[in-house]
């Protein structure tokens, strides 16, 4: 079954289109980032001096030697169902520099690992979010894996690609390559591929990693019939060190431990490997012919198998009393979970241009969780080697879209199996052409992942079958933007939180764990996290500096959900033209900081982070220094990242014993072609 899935997906013609309630509700997400008045994470309106002349496509036409006449800039399109409508963008500005990054976007509130192509520390708890109904787990494997709602579709006059090169930490490379071509203005093509390998500077660290997508997009002459589908391969690689068992070698920093490769760390011989292949399909039907009166039914059809490998040759390399990861079964560990999932998902619509789109929607959900071995606990009680979930939904939604006001509701509740409620209330304002603001309140009941539900391994500590609750989100969210300050601001209530914790007890000279034995837990108390962001930039002619602070604060009993108090990102720059403005330059300095916080420590077997509150990060200075250039559609980096870090202090760490990076050099490219 799983291959006749792929097989149908692979070679069905995909579209970019589908029933209008998508489109608005990306319409919704994006107003405040319209032409007038630009969204908090994106406010290349205000940045820096006038640029117009800096996108050299930014004209009505171009014609060639040979009398060929090439389409404009704005004529190249692209579609996201979260990002909605833009284009291609040539522009270089200070946004580029803050999302030319493994991941392609802006990481303020991460940070990254040592090493590229590791996962990230989360200083802002509400990065990542998988909008999956249910989520399998290993969210530390999860940041550079690319969900549905990642996948964008395009409408271009001629051939476009991109090329993007990154340099990485050791030897290896970083590419991201991307074409797409229309056979026609109703039939758009697509082919991607995103690989990385970096050998860093640990022992035992290496990263592979890649993710191919292909897909396509159509719509009939009349508009009534559309679809869109793509298929992702990826597969993401990592060498699993475990931290350093020395954390005192590092802080000095001396001779021979200058060279991070004398340092020693829990394990030379592990390696996970998480994979993904995922099919998708979407189409859209209007019944009837009328503009302004449009019924409408929706499919979506998703079909997505994972995989997670954790493999280590020698389960005690010290041989010690107390192996790091505990007693295991045998001598050597190879764990590995298969988790397949089929979505299909109906929508009838009603569209009205007066009152608004009207919709009712039903979903069958299936979930096959299994490992295929046997385990027995320490009371010889067996656990279940498979889960397997039926879940049918019921729902609606609501889309009003206007000139300057767009509100949005939908709600998801299941009748049939687990238990689980999804509801969403969106709005937004343009007050004027400088002025906007959005208010969102979301309700959730999540089903627990997978991870925490069952989990198998050679370890015979991280073997466990439970039944816990529903998580509870209660959350609302504001954003406002204007020229003087862009704000967002998020109060959530939690209840019934999941999480991994360590339940052994002693610690070494440094404080830190001797030992990681986790096990899953569920806190009953409730908590309330407060969060406020701030952004502004500040221009003096051909000088700015552009500021971004973030304040965070969690009411708790217990140390469960630990952040910064203070996350904030500074940037001094100057920017100009030379050659005749024939090259654009950027060149400045960041600065990072966030303050102390008991930082979650990484489980490279359960692929997750742990809390703990034995060990604070943070409180360390990170200045990265950054010349950017573009010539025509070719924008050249050029960075030195953590400059500072031999004369501010070897205590930099991501969690209690993976250190933050040293000073690391790196030079890429990023190249539009459009014809």
């Amino acid at each position: 079954m799983r291959f006749i899935l792929f097989f149908v997906f692979l070679f069905s013609v995909g579209s970019f289109a589908q029933v209008k309630k998508s489109n608005e509700r990306s319409k919704l997400k994006t107003t405040l980032n319209s032409s007038k008045v630009e969204g908090l994470k994106s406010m290349d309106r205000f940045s820096s001096v006038d640029m117009s002349g800096n996108d050299s496509l930014k004209i009505k036409k171009i014609i060639t030697k040979a009398g060929d006449t090439v389409a404009p800039i704005f004529a190249y399109k692209i579609y996201n169902e979260i990002k909605g409508s833009t284009l291609f963008d040539t522009i270089l500005t200070v946004k580029k520099q803050y999302s030319f990054n493994y991941l392609r976007k802006d990481i303020f509130g991460l940070l990254q690992f040592n090493n590229d192509g590791q996962t990230f520390q989360s200083l802002d708890p509400n990065f990542l979010n998988v909008n999956n109904i249910i989520n399998i787990g290993f969210n530390a494997r999860r940041f550079s894996y690319l969900n549905k709602e990642d996948i964008s579709y395009y409408n271009v006059p001629t051939p476009a690609s991109e090329l993007m090169y990154r340099s990485v930490t050791g030897k290896g490379q970083n590419l991201d390559a991307l074409i797409a071509i229309n056979t026609s203005e109703r039939f758009n093509v697509f082919v991607g591929y995103r690989g990385l390998r970096s050998q860093g500077k640990y022992v035992n660290q290496l990263t592979s990693n890649g993710n191919f997508r292909i897909g396509s997009s159509y719509f009939t002459k009349n508009k009534r019939y559309q679809f869109k589908n793509h298929v992702t391969f990826q597969d993401i690689l990592n060498e699993e060190n475990g931290g350093l068992v020395f954390t005192n070698f590092f802080e000095s920093s001396e001779e021979p431990y200058n060279n991070r490769e004398n340092l020693r760390v829990q394990t030379s011989d592990a390696k996970s490997l998480f994979k993904g292949l995922r099919g998708y399909f979407d189409h859209s039907f209007q019944f009837n012919k009328s503009e302004k009166n449009k019924a409408l039914i929706r499919h979506q059809l998703v079909y997505e198998y994972f995989s997670n490998l954790y493999e280590q040759g020698n389960v005690n390399p010290f041989n010690i009393s107390n192996p790091y990861f505990g007693d295991a079964f045998s001598t050597g560990i190879r764990d590995k979970v298969r988790h397949t999932r089929i979505e299909d998902n109906v929508d009838l619509a009603f569209d009205s241009d007066k009152i608004g789109l009207f919709s009712v929607s039903a979903g069958v959900y299936n979930f096959n969780h299994h490992y295929q071995s046997i385990v027995f606990d320490n009371e010889n009680n067996r656990i279940a080697n498979r889960l397997k979930d039926d879940i049918i939904t019921l729902g609606g939604s609501y889309v009003l879209n206007k000139k300057n006001v767009i509100a949005d509701a939908s709600f998801k509740q299941s009748v049939v199996g687990k238990a689980l409620t999804d509801l969403k209330i969106n709005a937004a304002f343009n007050l004027n052409e400088f002025y906007g603001i959005e208010a969102t309140y979301r309700l959730e009941s999540k089903i627990p992942d997978y991870t925490y539900q069952l989990f198998q391994s050679g370890f015979i500590k991280l073997n466990w079958q439970n039944d816990f609750s529903n998580e509870k989100y209660s959350t609302l969210n504001a954003r406002i933007a204007s020229p003087f300050i862009n704000l967002e601001g998020t109060y959530q209530i939690i209840t019934d939180k999941l999480y991994f914790s360590n339940d052994a007890t002693a610690v070494d000279e440094n404080g830190r764990y001797t030992q990681l034995l986790v096990s899953p837990k569920q806190y009953s108390k409730g908590i309330n996290y407060f969060m406020i962001e701030a952004q502004k930039e500040f221009i003096f002619g051909k000088w700015a500096i552009d500021n971004t602070v973030m304040f965070q604060k969690v009411i708790q009993d217990d140390n469960i959900l630990n952040v910064p108090e203070i996350v904030t990102r500074n940037t001094v720059y100057f920017q100009d033209y030379a050659f005749k403005k024939a090259l654009f330059f950027q060149m400045g300095i960041t600065f990072n900081y966030f303050t102390k916080y008991y930082a979650n420590e990484y489980h490279p077997v359960l692929g997750d982070f742990v809390v703990q509150d034995q060990v604070k990060v943070g409180n360390f200075p990170m200045f990265d220094f950054f010349l950017n250039a573009k010539i025509k559609t070719a924008q050249i980096y050029i960075n030195i990242d953590h400059f500072n870090s031999k004369f501010t202090g070897y205590n930099y760490y991501n969690t209690p014993t993976y250190p933050y990076r040293d000073l690391t050099f790196r030079l890429g490219m990023k190249w539009n072609f459009f014809n």
